[in-house]
């Protein structure tokens, strides 16, 4: 069946890259469903419709932990009925859906490229001068152990790939920034450029203090010190500010428990365990998710990763679980003859 709307989707979708970059990365007609609901003869005949725009739940979830899912599909209804003046009353518009889905990321939109980071992590852009590069790369090693994967330019882009398009990519596909701010910060129009594409976003932007504090537009966020830290001390202040803000809290939560859950080896299963264990204020979903899914993987299921996670679920009045030991193969003993 035709789509009705399909003729307005770009005019649509570029008024939605000024309102919300995010939004319009998934803002594509395979992304987007419409449903005729009622019909009224007045003036020859009037036809409703709801449009519903599929959207990745961890997307979804945050937009709804900020409570913005209606002001968002409330904007996009705007923006229609912006794209359908001068067409007549035949066809009405009455709201916009944003629908959550669990499928794979890469069937969203044009199948933007991601292969910068590792699956499964939290996303934190490092914006650096090239004179901090050995600090962003301190950083980045020492981040990856709170289960957060960091993009650092002059580690991350593969020499044969243009590095301005590797870059943006990568700043569109992120789940927050971190920025250096040295003395000579604001005289880069990258590191400049970085900030205000994220802050464009609405994502959260984290500063350490390297020499300067932060100004302008993102000068409102105070600025982590670096003075006489090392690179696991800092990485230690910007995981607490990731998994502390409402922006990004529940997608790093929700990926921490997913790392967990997935977990290949005891060892990476514990080092996460240890890490949401030091969580504050966590949601009982995320814990009632950890706690329904735990038996599914075998590795989980051994004493000492067991022992680890009981004393979290019993914070939150679970009841503890009980290792399952492994079985006892007989190795064909039993047709010896005696």
């Amino acid at each position: 069946m035709a789509k009705v709307f399909s003729s307005y989707t770009n005019v649509v979708r570029r008024m939605v890259k000024g309102y919300n970059i995010e939004l319009y990365n998934y803002f594509y007609e395979q992304n987007i469903e419409e449903s005729w609901v009622d019909h009224d003869n007045w003036n020859g005949g009037i036809d409703f419709y709801i449009i519903v725009i599929r959207i990745p739940v961890d997307y979804f979830e945050d937009l709804r932990q900020r409570g913005v899912v209606e002001e968002i599909e409330n904007k996009i209804s705007e923006f229609y009925n912006y794209a359908m003046r001068g067409d007549g009353e035949s066809i009405q518009l009455r709201g916009v859906i944003l629908k959550p889905s669990a499928d794979d990321i890469s069937t969203f939109g044009d199948n933007i490229d991601d292969s910068m980071w590792k699956p499964g992590l939290f996303r934190l852009f490092i914006s650096h001068l090239s004179t901090n590069k050995q600090s962003a790369s301190n950083l980045k090693q020492c981040l990856h152990n709170y289960g957060i994967d960091c993009f650092v330019a002059h580690e991350d882009i593969t020499p044969s790939k243009e590095w301005e398009i590797e870059i943006e990519k990568a700043l569109f596909t992120m789940d927050a920034l971190c920025a250096i701010v040295a003395p000579d910060f604001i005289k880069s129009q990258w590191c400049d450029q970085e900030v205000g594409i994220a802050l464009g976003q609405k994502k959260l932007v984290i500063s350490i203090d390297k020499g300067n504090v932060p100004y302008g537009f993102f000068g409102k966020y105070q600025a982590l010190k670096s003075k006489n830290k090392n690179a696991n001390e800092i990485a230690i202040d910007v995981w607490k500010a990731i998994h502390a803000n409402d922006k990004t809290k529940n997608g790093y939560l929700n990926k921490l428990v997913s790392l967990i859950l997935n977990a290949t080896n005891k060892t990476d299963a514990l080092q996460y365990i240890d890490i949401i264990k030091l969580c504050e204020d966590v949601n009982k979903r995320y814990i009632d998710n950890l706690y329904d899914n735990f038996r599914a993987n075998g590795i989980l299921n051994s004493k000492e990763v067991t022992e680890s996670i009981n004393p979290f679920f019993q914070n939150y009045g679970l009841m503890p679980l009980v290792p399952i030991l492994p079985s006892i193969e007989q190795n064909g003993y039993e047709d010896l003859p005696f």
